[in-house]
């Protein structure tokens, strides 16, 4: 019988445990479904507004139980992703974002799950879509669309802003390549939760008038802080990631008689 010297077995036995090490890492070597769960992963798909896939999306697997551990990944040119969960006991959150320039502004979009659900390494299927509107499924009052605060301009006597009827005509198409429609909007009662706000707004950009309803009269409107127009409009963006009002994807406009 031969045997190998104790030089020779040595790095033969580290070279086979170093094999059977990347063996066990890459698994069966078979790339998961993004339609069928998988031990292991977290799979699925990216659509945009029109339900065709969307490339870049940014998909989040949170680690509920270790502070900023979190495994991220992207969609390819299918939509499609995968991510790769540890081993170790754990539970997961999925979410995904996507970023978007829109006229010369960044706007960071949270995109919709069909499932809220966590998960574990076990894995499982999230698929997530594009929304310019509609509430969140698992946040009551917080809305996919923009929001517009609005502020009565400081020497104004219209206090009863419920009673305003705000115009928006889309100027272009909305954030998404689409063509918008034009909405007729009005403030939520006093103490509601959208007193004072035109929630759940397509992001685009929009010429904006507005009348007093009880009156009839015309409302001049304009950027906060800005000038009011001979005719009383404004055209204006949504605030993109970064405004000066401490808002996301929000706009802020005054009124005056």
């Amino acid at each position: 019988m031969n045997y190998l010297s104790f030089e020779y077995a040595l790095p033969l036995a580290k070279s086979l445990l170093v094999a059977a090490l990347l063996a066990g890492c890459k698994g069966d070597g078979s790339e998961p479904s993004p339609d069928q769960p998988k031990k292991g992963y977290l799979v699925g798909k990216v659509t945009d507004t029109q339900g065709k896939p969307l490339k870049g999306a940014e998909i989040i697997a949170d680690n509920t139980w270790l502070y900023n551990s979190n495994l991220v990944t992207q969609s390819d040119a299918n939509g499609a992703y995968s991510i790769a969960l540890p081993a170790a006991a754990s539970t997961y959150q999925a979410t995904a974002q996507l970023q978007v320039s829109y006229h010369g502004t960044k706007y960071q979009l949270d995109l919709r799950p069909d499932n809220v659900e966590g998960f574990t390494q076990d894995g499982g299927v999230r698929n997530f879509q594009w929304a310019l509107t509609g509430e969140y499924p698992d946040h009551d009052g917080l809305f996919y669309g923009g929001t517009i605060t609005l502020d009565k301009e400081i020497n104004s006597g219209l206090y009863d802003v419920e009673n305003i009827l705000f115009t928006l005509t889309p100027d272009g198409p909305l954030i998404d390549g689409s063509t918008g429609k034009t909405l007729k909007l009005k403030s939520g009662p006093p103490r509601s939760a959208t007193y004072g706000k035109l929630a759940d707004v397509p992001i685009g950009r929009y010429r904006i008038s507005a009348v007093h309803e009880p009156s009839g009269t015309k409302v001049r409107v304009r950027n906060k802080n800005g000038t009011f127009a001979a005719d009383g409009t404004v055209t204006l963006d949504f605030y993109g990631k970064e405004s000066p009002w401490y808002c996301s994807n929000c706009m802020v406009i005054e009124y005056s008689e």
